[in-house]
């Protein structure tokens, strides 16, 4: 009876150690791999193509943007990678509306964690991505990035199917002045407190109201990789 109640500490020991080192350190090195081949890698090569093909119009943002009524839901995340431990995850952002002036359904696109930050108050960083999506307002005038092949589709457009667009330029109906000033004066009663996370230094100011286009070249790339289902892919680049 010692011999196998030995005998089971033993098998107990060596599963306790798998389970808590093994896995873990095979998921470590594994998991990379998994991420290198997720998505249609194939697509990266035609993000060149896929940006030469932009238009940029200019969109009106709806009044009621945050009416739930309808049942839709206009921000929406994805998350489409991250490494072993998830402490560094890339993940989509979408505001979707319906745009009365073009009587379609617009997904504004961004891509959050890591493709480009800014420095703000106190020298903290923030993604930009992930703050200049909350930036948007009610009658806000937008420049967007639209693919002319996408937009010439009359599968396009609707809210099971949005026409996907990328943020050029806040042309008009921000409140950033006005957050800045609420920041500061928060920041005043509790001097180096979490509030000044909301505050805007000028370049930030400026980076918010204007997406460059090596930013969004890098939004287009996750977005034929990981977002564009291959179906799509297919019929978009057919003629390529």
């Amino acid at each position: 009876m010692m011999r196998s109640s030995k005998g089971n500490w033993g098998r107990y020991g060596l599963q306790a150690f798998g389970i808590s080192v093994l896995g873990p350190l095979l998921f470590y090195l594994i998991n990379p791999i998994i991420e290198h081949f997720k998505g249609n890698r194939d697509a990266v090569a035609y993000t060149k193509t896929y940006v030469s093909q932009w238009d940029s119009i200019k969109i009106v943002l709806p009044t009621n943007l945050y009416d739930f009524s309808s049942g839709e839901i206009p921000r929406r995340t994805k998350v489409l990678t991250g490494d072993g431990k998830q402490k560094q995850r890339i993940y989509a952002s979408f505001e979707q509306y319906y745009i009365t002036q073009y009587k379609k359904y617009f997904k504004i696109i961004w891509i959050v964690g890591g493709i480009d930050e800014i420095v703000g108050h106190y020298q903290r960083r923030h993604d930009a991505a992930g703050i200049q999506c909350r930036l948007m307002r009610p009658n806000m005038v937008l420049s967007v990035y639209v693919n002319r092949k996408q937009w010439k589709d009359k599968s396009y457009g609707t809210i099971e199917k949005p026409m996907p667009v990328f943020l050029h330029r806040i042309i008009s109906g921000d409140d950033i002045e006005e957050r800045n000033k609420f920041a500061l004066w928060r920041d005043s009663l509790q001097p180096g407190g979490r509030f000044v996370d909301f505050y805007l230094p000028p370049k930030a100011v400026q980076r918010m109201r204007n997406t460059p286009d090596s930013v969004n070249y890098k939004f287009a790339e996750y977005y034929l990789r990981y977002l564009l289902p291959e179906d799509e892919f297919e019929r978009l680049f057919e003629e390529e």
